[in-house]
């Protein structure tokens, strides 16, 4: 069949998560007394596994009656294998489908006259039109199926309501002449909150529960036991039996992958780049002839969400998975992932009391309160790969012991200060290092050129404004992430609320230490600006393994204030001379190029770069930056920044030739008007604005210009208008696009 034959079908698809209820949504309606007396003939035929084309046709020429429909051959031809309809109105549901090679089976044998409508089957029966209706579990097959995106639906969870009649009802005979009490309906909820909305979860908890007294202990003994993070063989099995065919219908590398999200805690929000990149440093992952080992992880990731394994911490857009930003795992599919990792050794949680034995290869620690320091004694880390910190950094570690260690994650870890990474250094294998976040460090120690192996390494959002020497002898660094792009509110860098400790400072005391008086009023030195009216650099002393006279000193006298008269700034860092050495360089954000000429010199000849972004743009460098800019031909993401007065006006309108693949560009900065050489980025498809200023009516001109932008993100004081303006602008902006 053509694809408008396809499209005047109405094939629509149904999708969700294994037991989430497709089956019996359809069944509810497909056996009304309202659907029924629409259709002259009803077919349904649950496609059987492992799939076998001519018992597919014959189930179908059953469903349909023999006296009707004909079955010729061997099921092997085509034109020897067609199914002849009638002229009655037909509704086919077909159940099941598992795989686009499937589809491309069936879809030639099914009925193909558009006199013989094949309708579709919705809950209101004014809402269905013509079509064929089949379930399936993943959104790229259902988008294969339809050929539009207006014809799939994905069947989401059951609201909290409807689960907790679901769940009464299976825990008791009559439940209608229940009546519960507070506390057993928030045991009873609890349990709910755990299954997510999932029917079959539901059900076979429920069921569990209603063999067993029907008391709040019980309830809560279960809750308890699923809130500890380990699970009893009993409750296990319980959960195995829901789920653990989504787990068992994956690839052995999705499988891998899932396993591996084990080290993170249940419920926790992780970032989709963090995900795929350490699956890439863990070798998980490889390159193909087409696509990069990072493309290749972004397409695991977007099958396991297809899948629902995983699922959207915010609601996105459909059908665009590269919107995702954060994702957490099914909480039931976590116990699986947490159980299977544990009993092949593949990883261990350690929480606040801890006392697991064995060898483990991926260690995650979670506090949530002061450690229990005996708890890694009995634990064997000789052969510890990952190590992920969650919460703050008390944990008594022997990383002597970690030779074979590979990722050290510390995202968002507290209490981590400068000296904690003394032996950084030692790690000769590690491929992935994180300090994403931890603002108090301050100095990357020289011992990471040792780090031979690394090649992925993430210091943005810490105070670090300047990258060491002997980054450069990094020679498989890929990835290379540092400086503080503020939020979008966060637009004036004189206030610097979260992007330098001087505007952080609370007047306490140290003890009897009375710490140096700083005063900095508008002092400029090249793109920083520091406007502070008076900024004691104080700080409470509460132990001695948290803060120390040394650490502010190295701080402030060492760090910050050098760093002043050099253009330093918090939102970019100094990179030193050499960097262009880094030849495998895919990834670098965010550079200050204020200082001078030599590091533009050093960006081009970076010409795997894909993605670049820089700080400190101003009008003695600017010309330069477009034209070693314009030299990185793979460039897909770029970002130019530079805070303050007089911002990026008159730096952007040189003559240039920006990368042909260009596809995403942020500018932060006031910039009045939009350069005209943005016309030429025909594969532009993301562009942010902040702080730009730009002025509605030549702007409109230029975004008009622009075929295929999808995403157009305007953050603060991007335009001058304000809101009265919006929806001129929104109209503007339609015309032009």
């Amino acid at each position: 069949m053509e694809k408008s034959h396809l499209i005047q079908l109405n094939i629509i698809s149904i999708w969700g998560m294994i037991g989430i209820g497709k089956t019996s949504f359809i069944r509810s309606a497909y056996g009304s007394e309202e659907i029924t007396s629409m259709f002259e003939q009803c077919a349904w035929v649950t496609i059987s596994h492992p799939f076998n084309l001519h018992d597919f046709i014959t189930s179908l020429a059953h469903e349909l009656n023999a006296h009707d429909f004909s079955v010729l051959g061997n099921g092997l031809q085509k034109s020897e294998e067609s199914i002849k309809p009638s002229k009655r109105r037909c509704l086919l549901v077909l159940d099941d489908v598992l795989s686009i090679e499937e589809w491309n089976l069936i879809q030639p044998h099914l009925p193909n006259e558009t006199n013989t409508k094949i309708i579709v089957t919705m809950s209101h029966p004014n809402l269905v039109p013509p079509g064929a209706l089949h379930t399936t579990r993943e959104a790229s097959i259902a988008e294969h199926c339809s050929m539009t995106c207006k014809n799939i639906y994905k069947l989401e969870g059951l609201k909290e309501d409807a689960a907790f009649a679901l769940f009464k009802n299976k825990v008791f005979v009559d439940s209608s002449n229940i009546d519960l009490d507070l506390d057993m309906i928030t045991q009873a909820k609890l349990i709910i909150k755990e299954c997510d909305g999932h029917p079959l979860a539901i059900t076979n908890i429920a069921g569990f529960l209603a063999r067993k007294q029907k008391t709040t202990t019980e309830w809560k003994k279960l809750n308890d036991n699923f809130t500890s993070g380990s699970v009893n063989k009993e409750n296990l099995e319980m959960i195995s039996t829901t789920l653990e065919p989504s787990y068992n219908n994956l690839s052995y590398h999705l499988k891998l992958c899932l396993l591996y999200l084990s080290v993170f805690p249940k419920g926790h929000n992780i970032r989709r780049k963090r995900i795929v990149r350490r699956w890439v440093a863990e070798g998980y992952i490889s390159k193909t002839h087409s696509l990069s080992a990072e493309e290749v992880g972004e397409s695991y990731f977007a099958e396991l969400i297809n899948r629902s394994i995983i699922q959207p911490s915010e609601p996105v857009p459909a059908h665009n998975v590269g919107n995702i930003e954060y994702c957490r795992v099914h909480n039931l599919m976590h116990k699986i992932s947490v159980s299977k990792s544990m009993e092949e050794n593949h990883g261990f949680v350690l929480e606040v009391s801890s006392n697991n034995e064995g060898t483990v290869r991926h260690l995650s620690i979670i506090n949530t309160g002061e450690t229990n320091k005996n708890a890694l004694k009995c634990v064997d880390l000789t052969h510890v790969r990952s190590v992920t910190i969650f919460g703050e950094c008390r944990a008594s570690l022997d990383f002597s012991m970690m030779r074979m260690l590979r990722i050290l994650d510390l995202e968002g870890t507290s209490g981590l200060k400068d000296r904690d990474l003394s032996q950084i250094g030692n790690f000769l294998h590690l491929r992935y290092l994180s300090l994403r976040g931890c603002a108090d460090i301050y100095h990357l120690p020289n011992s990471l050129g040792n780090l031979w192996d690394i090649q992925m390494l993430d210091v943005s959002g810490t105070s670090i404004i300047k990258l060491p020497k002997t980054i450069t002898k990094l020679k498989k660094l890929h990835y290379l992430r540092a400086g503080n792009i503020p939020k979008d509110d966060a637009t004036s860098s004189i206030e610097l609320k979260e992007s330098s400790d001087l505007s952080k400072m609370e007047h306490e005391p140290i003890d009897d230490l009375e710490i140096l008086d700083v005063e900095v009023k508008s002092v400029q030195f090249g793109m920083t600006v520091l406007d502070t009216t008076k900024a004691y650099i104080t700080k409470t002393m509460q132990n001695n393994d948290n803060v120390n006279k040394h650490d502010i000193f190295h701080k402030y006298c060492k760090v910050l204030l050098p760093g002043i008269p050099q253009g330093l700034d918090m939102y970019g860092v100094k990179a030193p001379e050499g960097i262009g050495q880094l030849n495998d360089l895919h990834t670098l954000g965010v550079v200050n190029v204020a200082a001078g000429k030599v590091i533009l010199r050093e960006l081009e000849k970076l010409k795997k770069l894909h993605k670049l972004g820089l700080t400190g743009v101003n009008k003695k460098n600017s010309q330069a930056i477009l034209s070693a800019i314009a030299n990185l031909a793979l460039l897909h993401s770029l970002s130019l920044q530079a805070e303050g007065e007089p911002g990026l006006q008159g730096c952007l309108d040189h003559t240039f030739a920006p990368p042909s693949k260009l596809q995403s560009l942020k500018i932060y900065g006031n910039l009045v008007t939009l350069p005209i050489w943005i016309t030429q980025l025909q594969n532009l498809a993301k562009l942010k604005l902040r702080s730009t200023q730009l002025k509605l009516a030549p702007s409109m001109e230029i975004l008009g210009k622009l075929p295929h932008l999808v995403i157009l993100r305007l953050w603060k004081n991007s335009f001058l208008q304000r809101k009265k303006y919006f929806s001129i602008f929104s109209r503007a902006l339609s015309q032009a696009l």
